[in-house]
Formats: structure tokens, C-alpha cells, sequence
């Protein structure tokens, strides 16, 4: 799975790669910045290290976060007018706050406690953006991209309710980190202030290396984590060509 993820990275870089100077009507950069919501996660196992009667439920709720980043990229017009091509850097981040619980049949027993966290992404991306000429200074635009992506989660768990009997650890903390394929979806609308000069907003999906499985405290109670975000920024983008 692994090789296969670098893979389809190389390749989507690689067509980036392939927009030569003799097809390319303008090399631009671009650099954003804007909010990054991650989507909110939650699981209910059942069974666990306890016992075949407990369950193990999880809640987390991520704060709004920030993205940053930057391309470079090239105007195709000589192969379809609007279309263009780049290669995009971005980190984003998020706090994460929740709760986990597990619960038993037999015993009667309960024990809950808060999760503390953040997830952070570093990807690299190749990107296909068409934009549509209405004949004014506003050009919207549709498209995505696929590269690879670097995403680092850290935890921290606290017990606060324990009538079990058994040993949860009061407080724990840890770190994860997974790397592989990643993918985005966006659209939205650049406008030009000046000659080469655009400011734009735009919408992006996200999807990055998630966490599967993702271990609630030292006991490793295994609950899975996904990496998908929405995010909503801001560009400047300047002709350098």
C-alpha cells in the first residue's frame, strides 16, 4: 500500500513536471493562507483489553486551525485556454479536545476521562486547476490535485471517573506519525487588481494519511482517526512571465 501511495504521488507530480516552458503561456506563484476545519471523529468498540463485555466509545472535536501555503505553476493555455497546472506546498494544524469512556456489563462498571490533542500536515501536491473565462476581471476556477502528505498527531489522556477496578493510568501522553497518499478537491474565484497581479478565495477538500488505529492511553484501546479537512483561504498570485 505504501509503494503504491508513493507512487501515485510521483506520478501526479510528474505531470506537473511535464508542463514545459513551450506549452506554458506564464509561470506564476501563488501563496494562501485561511481556516482549516478537520472533521470531527467518534467510535463505539465493542470488547476490548478488559474483557469480551466492555465498551469502549470516543468523542473528538477539532478547534478551527490555520493553513499556509505556497505554489509554483504554469499556464496551459495552449492546450485548453483556462488551464493550468501547479506544484503546491502546505502545512495545516489543529487542537483537538474530546472525552473517552469504557463500560462493563458484568461488573457495573464505568470509567471516562478527557483527550487533549493536536493533528498537524505537511503535503506536497500536484495540482490541476481550470479556470473559466467570463469576460471580466473575476475568474472562477474548479479542479484538484494528488501528491503526498506527512500527518503527526499528539495526545494527551486524562482520567477523571474510574469505578472499575482497574487500572486505566491517570495520564498519558504520545505521539503518531503517518505518511502517504493524499488528495484534494476545490474551486473558487481569482480577481485581477492589477496586470499579472490576482487576489482570490477559494474552498479545498482535503484528504491526508489518517490514523488506523489511533490508541487511547497505554491500555491501547484502538479507536480509528481520519484525516479529512475543509478548509477556506485567501491567495495572492503573481505572473512572473
Amino acid at each position: 500500500m505504501r509503494n503504491k501511495a508513493i507512487f501515485l504521488a510521483t506520478t501526479a507530480v510528474a505531470l506537473v513536471s511535464m508542463s514545459s516552458p513551450a506549452n506554458a503561456e506564464g509561470i506564476y506563484v501563488s501563496v494562501f493562507g485561511g481556516l482549516n476545519i478537520q472533521t470531527d471523529s467518534s467510535a463505539v468498540v465493542q470488547g476490548g483489553f478488559i474483557g469480551g463485555d466492555a465498551t469502549t466509545a470516543y468523542a473528538e472535536s477539532a478547534d478551527t486551525g490555520f493553513v499556509l501555503g505556497g505554489a509554483i505553476g504554469a499556464h496551459l493555455d495552449r492546450w485548453a485556454q483556462g488551464l493550468r497546472t501547479e506544484l503546491e506546498i502546505s502545512y495545516r494544524r489543529n487542537d483537538i479536545d474530546g472525552w473517552w469512556s469504557v463500560s462493563t456489563e458484568t461488573s457495573d462498571g464505568f470509567a471516562e476521562g478527557l483527550i487533549g490533542a493536536n493533528t498537524s500536515t505537511f503535503a506536497i501536491m500536484a495540482n490541476v486547476w481550470y479556470e473559466v473565462d467570463l469576460g471580466s476581471k473575476a475568474r472562477p476556477y474548479i479542479g484538484g490535485g494528488a501528491g503526498w502528505a506527512r500527518s503527526k498527531i499528539e495526545v494527551a489522556v486524562n482520567e477523571t471517573t474510574n469505578d472499575i477496578g482497574f487500572s486505566f493510568n491517570e495520564s498519558t501522553s504520545y505521539e503518531e506519525s503517518e505518511s502517504g497518499f493524499a488528495w484534494t478537491l476545490g474551486a473558487g474565484v481569482n480577481y485581477e487588481v492589477s496586470p499579472g497581479v490576482d487576489v482570490g478565495i477559494g474552498y479545498r477538500y482535503f484528504n491526508g494519511p489518517g490514523f488506523d488505529p489511533l490508541f487511547i492511553g497505554k491500555n491501547n484501546i484502538a479507536v480509528p482517526f481520519d484525516n479529512e479537512n475543509h478548509a477556506v483561504s485567501v491567495n495572492l498570485t503573481v505572473n512572473v512571465n
